[in-house]
């Protein structure tokens, strides 16, 4: 991984361009989770990723995104943890505990069976969005799994 790259996303993440389109892309997300109104059982399922047999994919831009307004990262060892455990290093006492900065595959995850079919429209339409919006902007692609994305940051030091 080139380090230029982190440096790039977490410049780009602090911009207004990249905020505001996140933030417009979030708004849609919460319309289209209204209006199909999903049930959300509130018990971490979406957080023990191994355990319900998905994974959160999203960009290097994203993820520096989340991170700066989460306003801190964990560790290498905090994420290797959560690897092992199989579940997300922000899951606290079985619920998500940065719920208002998840990334956007976690705006789109219920376990109502009812959400199959849109949900993954939804997140494809997000992702063109997200692709887009690196090309635009001249920002590095990567699009990876969450924790290992998270692994990267931690090991650049980003706190």
């Amino acid at each position: 991984m080139d380090p230029t790259w982190v440096a790039s996303w977490i410049q780009s993440a602090r911009t207004p361009r990249v905020t505001d389109a996140i933030q417009a892309m979030i708004r849609e997300a919460d319309q289209t989770v209204r209006t199909r109104r999903p049930i959300c059982l509130s018990n971490g399922n979406c957080c023990n990723f191994e355990r319900q047999g998905h994974a959160l994919w999203l960009t290097g831009l994203e993820t520096a995104w989340c991170l700066n307004q989460i306003g801190c990262t964990p560790s290498v060892e905090q994420v290797e943890q959560s690897l092992r455990r199989g579940d997300c290093p922000f899951l606290k006492e079985g619920a998500c505990g940065v719920h208002w900065a998840r990334p956007l595959g976690c705006r789109a995850y219920f376990c109502d069976g009812a959400g199959q079919g849109w949900q993954e429209a939804m997140l494809e339409a997000w992702h063109g969005n997200m692709k887009t919006l690196h090309n635009q902007l001249d920002i590095p692609y990567l699009y990876d799994e969450w924790r290992r994305l998270l692994l990267v940051f931690a090991a650049e030091g980003v706190r």
